[in-house]
């Protein structure tokens, strides 16, 4: 049951309330049914996550902001990013733009998942484990917000040879940065961590994120899925050529057009690693150690060894 609340100290005034178990929504008379919408989505929300990510017993408090300028105040440097939401997740909070502000075909249900994911992996991890990709991964798969958008983009980032290197990825989602770079490193997280549950099962991947409460991500990675980052961001890319093939085949491409995209990508593929081997026996004769991680993940690009 939903309960009418007046303002609490956590809103501004002007300002209503209205509460339902953990979820607390503060808004805007004009939002009113907006609010309630939220409301009803993120209970369902929280019965069907704290399965898996206990929710614990501190109320999680959500501000709706009717104009650009609000979010803007409490968005900090994210008020510039094309997000529909923030969760300040340490503090159960999350703050999030009325549908109205958004873009026609937004995922707003969905965003709500999101933001309510993140307060929730705060509660069951230490966050100084868990990296920012990895962090957003989780939310974007248990929250199923647009799928096959975010497996078209990865599809498309692998065409244009744009696929983010591992050792940059958290820092791609810096507000500031580039907004495709930003939109990439969503995606790229998306099917990063489709592809971890894809390779050690769905009981294995959640002792990979439970185990980030006490330790690294690296240790929890190597102890629970026996993989290290280098190795799942390599099967990972190697593994991009098939989200090609489905994007290419459901977008309405010939046989002839996937087998001509393929016929490039194996092109590409023998050409860049032919220059790999040539710039590594340079290397060798000038004494240089040629086994380094940055070689070796510029080597493997997608497509290779046996797939």
């Amino acid at each position: 049951m939903i309960a009418v609340l007046g303002w609490a100290s956590w809103a501004d005034e002007g300002r209503e309330r209205i509460a339902s178990g953990l979820i607390e929504v503060a808004y805007r008379p004009a939002d009113e049914e907006v609010a309630r919408d939220c409301v009803a989505v993120l209970v369902k929300g929280l019965a069907e996550f704290s399965r898996k990510l206990p929710a614990g017993d501190e109320p999680i408090r959500v501000t709706i902001c009717r104009t650009l300028e609000e979010f803007e105040q409490r968005a900090g440097s994210y008020a510039g990013a094309q997000v529909g939401g923030i969760a300040e997740s340490e503090r159960g909070a999350i703050i999030v733009k009325g549908p109205h502000l958004l873009p026609p075909g937004q995922d707003y249900r969905g965003m709500l998942r999101h933001e309510l994911l993140h307060v929730l992996i705060a509660r069951n991890t230490d966050l100084a484990n868990v990296p920012r990709w990895f962090n957003e991964g989780v939310a974007m798969v248990m929250s199923r917000e647009l799928r096959w958008a975010n497996t078209m983009r990865v599809a498309h980032m692998y065409v244009r040879r744009r696929v983010i290197p591992y050792l940059e990825l958290d820092f791609a989602f810096a507000p500031l940065g580039n907004e495709m770079v930003f939109g990439d490193a969503y995606a790229e997280a998306y099917s990063m961590t489709l592809h971890l549950i894809d390779e050690v099962g769905e009981e294995r991947f959640w002792r990979v994120v439970l185990a980030l409460n006490e330790m690294r991500f690296e240790e929890a990675l190597a102890e629970h899925a026996g993989l290290t980052p280098g190795a799942l961001y390599e099967g990972w890319r190697r593994s991009l050529w098939k989200s090609v093939l489905v994007a290419s085949l459901v977008s309405g491409f010939t046989l002839f057009d996937v087998m001509a995209i393929l016929l490039v990508m194996a092109y590409f593929r023998k050409r860049r690693r032919g220059r790999t081997i040539l710039r590594a026996w340079d290397e060798e004769e000038d004494g240089e150690d040629i086994f380094s991680w940055d070689k070796v993940v510029e080597s493997s690009y997608p497509g290779e060894e046996g797939d």
